[in-house]
């Protein structure tokens, strides 16, 4: 038994929790995961303890600068909106950033209208990406490492998206900035909202989200640490996908989700920092998992949307 499917079959999943047009089904493990000693990437930040800037005084849009000060392993998270510098990005893949490394990091940009500094280093923000443009990002980021070993997205592909999901949602930037499009329709209320009826439970390691029923995505960790860490704002980008009411997800159960995960084959990358990459993908899934040694700090699998 591979260590993935040795990761998915000591899962298992809880009573589903409905809010609004979004359902939120809570996963466990069986049996604990060996100890994880990874510093979460916000808390880090909290703690000055990781920096994240532009390459280079000019920047690069697809790269940034991540400077671990701490004494441990710091992990960020696919998908992790970093706002301030010379314009807003998300991360392209999970990366584990060695204690006391500098690396640079593969990005997105999420705001195409400005390209002048707001600050010298990155914070991260109230939200993160959503599924559906994760989604999309992933595709795109695996099409890259097939034809040319790199975790670039297609950022055309990414900017259409978001202008799209601007107009669809009434949502106004001056900057076209992913940040002003969920600022702007998701509220503080509904943040709470969700932090009351979907907080995290103990033993929980991860979650599967479903949109009007259709599987819009999931995220499972390695240990209850990482999932009550990421927990709260990775339902917020689910929820701000629930309000688009124009997404059409795949009719697929948690059980029918599994099922294709296992049928797929995975192929496997060098990773951007720490340890390796798989990748893979079937009928209407595709996902990707952090392999350190025979560990997997974080799996997250996505809807393939048209």
């Amino acid at each position: 038994m591979t260590v993935l499917e040795s990761f998915i079959e000591n899962l298992y999943t809880g009573e589903p929790v409905q809010v609004g047009q979004l359902k939120v089904t809570p996963v466990f493990i069986r049996q604990e995961f060996a100890p994880l000693p990874l510093l979460e990437f916000e808390e880090a930040l909290g703690r000055g303890l990781v920096e994240v800037t532009e390459v280079s005084e000019g920047g690069s849009v697809p790269n940034l600068f991540v400077k671990n000060k701490a004494d441990r392993d710091v992990i960020i998270i696919d998908g992790e909106m970093l706002v301030g510098a010379k314009q807003n990005r998300v991360v392209n893949t999970t990366i584990v950033v060695p204690a006391g490394a500098s690396v640079e990091i593969p990005v997105t940009c999420v705001e195409q209208g400005r390209w002048r500094y707001s600050s010298r280093n990155f914070s991260s923000s109230r939200g993160h990406s959503s599924s559906s443009l994760r989604s999309l990002k992933h595709r795109t980021v695996t099409d890259s490492l097939r034809s040319r070993g790199e975790y670039t997205s297609d950022q055309g592909s990414v900017w259409g998206d978001i202008r799209a999901k601007m107009s669809r949602m009434g949502s106004s930037s001056p900057t076209m900035s992913l940040t002003d499009v969920y600022e702007s329709s998701v509220s503080g209320e509904d943040e709470a909202r969700l932090a009351e009826q979907v907080g995290a439970r103990p033993g929980q390691v991860g979650y599967v989200a479903h949109v009007r029923e259709g599987f819009a995505g999931g995220d499972v960790f390695g240990s209850e640490e990482l999932c009550r860490a990421k927990l709260a704002k990775l339902l917020r980008g689910h929820y701000l996908d629930s309000l688009d009411a124009y997404l059409d997800f795949p009719q697929l159960t948690f059980e029918e989700v599994v099922v294709q995960v296992r049928r797929a084959r995975p192929e496997q990358f060098a990773a951007v920092g720490k340890g390796e990459e798989l990748r893979f993908e079937d009928i209407s899934v595709q996902g990707s998992c952090k392999l350190l040694g025979d560990t997997i700090p974080h799996l997250a699998v996505f809807p393939k949307l048209n």
